[in-house]
């Protein structure tokens, strides 16, 4: 079981030049309390985007040995392909917010580049499997 912890980009990974802001169309997902699970696919050149907005979310990634339990505003990411099986964790109800990147498709920096929005996350790294999580 893994609780996302907050990591703090270095100051040399930030651009010298501005960044663009992403256009990323987020999807809303309920998550019933005691209710089966539900599978979020990605492709090979995505990224799997993740923030919970309500609750406690449990997210597993297929071929991983990790499970991630991860609060309200926390945010963890995932570099496709990848097939993420997600639930609420526990007997109240969740809201996962999650969007789709694909790099091959988009002409800008890389994420972790990328300034805060209204809409988007903070601080996205983009590891190679799935080893990015920052709180809120």
């Amino acid at each position: 079981m893994n609780t996302p912890q907050s990591p703090t980009p270095p100051l040399s990974a930030l651009p010298s030049q501005p960044a663009v802001p992403l256009a990323l169309q987020w999807k809303r997902q309920p998550l019933p309390p005691l209710q089966a699970v539900q599978v979020l696919d990605f492709r090979a050149g995505d990224t799997a985007l993740l923030e919970v907005e309500q609750g406690r979310v449990w997210v597993t990634c297929d071929g991983l040995l990790e499970d991630y339990f991860l609060e309200a505003g926390q945010r963890l990411t995932f570099a496709g392909p990848v097939r993420l099986r997600v639930s609420a964790e526990g007997h109240r109800p969740a809201r996962l917010n999650w969007a789709r990147y694909a790099q091959r498709e988009a002409k800008l920096p890389a994420l972790a580049a990328l300034p805060a929005s209204t809409t988007a996350p903070t601080a996205w790294s983009l590891p190679a499997a799935a080893a990015s999580a920052a709180g809120a």
